[in-house]
């Protein structure tokens, strides 16, 4: 009985360990496939004209 119990322990540990290990390799792919695809993404182009006078001054109260 208690052999019986052990070996049915065993089996439910086993199945958790491999469904975490199961669902820790999905989400790497998952997160690979974000990376990937955000690399295939054509960079940003920013056109606009910056300059230093654009800039303002703060005040010590907005500090």
């Amino acid at each position: 009985m208690m052999s019986t119990m052990f070996i049915i322990v065993m089996i439910v540990v086993g199945l958790i360990v491999v469904a975490l290990i199961g669902s820790g390799i999905f989400w790497f792919l998952v997160q690979i496939g974000v990376i990937v695809q955000k690399a295939a993404e054509p960079p940003a182009q920013d056109y606009g004209s910056y300059s230093l006078d654009q800039g303002r001054d703060i005040s010590e109260r907005e500090r």
